[in-house]
């Protein structure tokens, strides 16, 4: 994992920092007169501006702010948190840190929502203690709710303590500051190269100083499409975590045609009726392993939870 990270890391460094400006450099001739008009080559170097503006906010939001956030959400959580008593159903060993004598471990915890309907919920986490075995199959720990689902996280453990690693606050810092160092030394390399009394006039499009925030921007949106369709479902936690259950009539099952990782995805269409009594058709997809494939219910009755305030929003909670 740490390998992947870091070839993924310099491969994105490449083709962000050194490639643009290689390419630039051998396929443009050094200009001695302007290339652009003063409107078009301002409306370029206004657009770099915000270009790099708008990623130095994003790294500093995602590495510092919403770190802090976070902290100030588990402190309130600690303090205003709604208990609850959490059954650990499944326990896994990731790894055992010999220096430290931890274990990293996966558990799924059991217990009841804000809703009071029972969930389940996978977590991993440091066991700073492994011979008491806290979390063996059939314990029982105290768990806070977050009563406030617009934030994460949604609930900690009862006995979670709150820091920063040193470390990794110092690598965050160096990061950004390298980046504005970067920022400002493309600036003036290229001013005083090319500018030859013209001011920015020498600006296109394909400019390393525009195009390599063109280039980041786009391995930006790209993880965050990535994270954000694989890995972390928001919306579908704050259901988890907030939502009333009901049991819902199954209308049709069907394959939707994408795969992740070989394992398809499948689409519930389902009817039910709300709290208030009120009948809804709503569509959940889900990725469902091959191994779990045959015993995926076809028609019947199945449990479901629902936003309150939107029913259409659903999803099955129960791991197949």
């Amino acid at each position: 994992m740490k390998f992947m990270l870091i070839f993924w890391g310099a491969f994105l460094f490449f083709f962000c920092v050194p490639f643009p400006i290689f390419i630039y450099m051998a396929s443009e001739e050094l200009a001695t007169e302007p290339r652009n008009s003063l409107a078009v080559s301002y409306g370029y170097l206004g657009f770099s501006l915000l270009l790099w503006l708008y990623i130095l906010g994003f790294f500093i939001n995602n590495l510092f702010i919403k770190t802090f956030k976070e902290r100030n959400t588990i402190y309130s959580i600690l303090k205003n948190g709604i208990p609850r008593d959490a059954k650990i159903t499944r326990y896994q060993l990731v790894k055992y840190l010999p220096k430290t004598n931890m274990n990293i471990i996966q558990v799924v915890l059991s217990f009841p929502n804000l809703r009071n309907t029972m969930i389940e919920h996978e977590m991993m986490f440091h066991d700073s203690k492994p011979q008491e075995k806290r979390y063996d199959v059939g314990n029982n720990v105290k768990v806070l709710l977050n009563p406030n689902v617009s934030k994460e996280p949604y609930f900690i453990l009862n006995d979670q303590k709150v820091g920063f690693n040193a470390s990794g606050v110092i690598l965050r810092i160096v990061f950004i500051v390298l980046l504005i160092a970067y920022v400002i030394g493309l600036y003036y390399y290229f001013y005083m190269r090319e500018s030859f009394d013209f001011g920015w006039r020498f600006l296109t499009f394909m400019h390393p100083i525009i195009f390599s925030g063109v280039m980041i921007l786009i391995y930006m949106l790209v993880f965050q499409l990535i994270v954000g369709k694989f890995f972390k479902n928001k919306k579908e936690e704050r259901i988890l975590f907030a939502g009333r259950n009901a049991e819902a009539n199954i209308i049709n099952v069907s394959q939707t045609g994408l795969t992740v990782n070989d394992q398809p995805e499948l689409m519930f269409q389902v009817s039910f009726k709300d709290f208030k009594g009120n009948e809804h058709i709503a569509v959940y997809k889900k990725i469902v392993s091959l191994l779990n494939l045959s015993s995926v219910p076809k028609q019947g009755t199945i449990e479901i939870l629902y936003d309150e305030n939107d029913p259409k929003k659903i999803m099955i909670p129960k791991i197949f």
